[in-house]
């Protein structure tokens, strides 16, 4: 009878206490335009992401990878940036500063097969939202718009991080 009681009880303990969480701290403070016309138009350029994984008794590994990217601004104040297929949306306000935020598995054409199964590993969400792409639009006659990366994963096991994520990087693209 104990062992009975026993088993689902330390199963529980086991499941609970090698569970991992993910942790970002990226969010977006902007209020979404409704008039954001002079910036609309579909830009075309590139995202260049730094990224380094570091692994608790594991090391650390570096990325820097480029990649085309696709930006869209409706007058309406979203913002859809696409690379290697993946749309991601965000918004704009109306003076032209705009956010996007992404996930791992979004970006993950931008940070190495080796960075990844580190992550994969260590059991890190790879859709949470962590990385925020963020920057402002310039008026027609100029064309561009551009944008700088941030973000921090922590992955944690037992309460402990085991894996940390840093990004950084830019964007930059003109209008086609």
């Amino acid at each position: 009878m104990i062992r009975k009681l026993l088993f689902p009880f330390c199963t529980f303990l086991l499941i609970v206490g090698c569970s991992s969480t993910t942790t970002s701290g990226v969010d977006v403070y902007l209020a979404q335009g409704d008039d954001t016309y002079v910036w609309a138009d579909i830009y075309t350029g590139t995202l260049t992401l730094q990224s380094s994984a570091d692994v608790v008794g594991g090391g650390t590994g570096e990325d820097v990878l480029t990649e085309s990217v696709t930006v869209e601004v409706t007058t309406d104040g979203y913002v859809h940036v696409t690379v290697q297929g993946v749309t991601i949306s965000g918004i704009m306000d109306n003076s032209g500063a705009w956010a996007v935020l992404a996930s791992i598995g979004e970006l993950s054409s931008l940070i190495s097969e080796k960075n990844i199964d580190r992550l994969d590993d260590a059991g890190c969400s790879m859709s949470k939202k962590v990385i925020k792409i963020e920057g402002s639009g310039t008026p027609h006659y100029l064309d561009t718009i551009s944008g700088e990366v941030s973000g921090q994963m922590k992955c944690k096991r037992a309460g402990l991080t085991v894996v940390t994520l840093s990004t950084s990087g830019t964007l930059l693209a003109q209008v086609n």
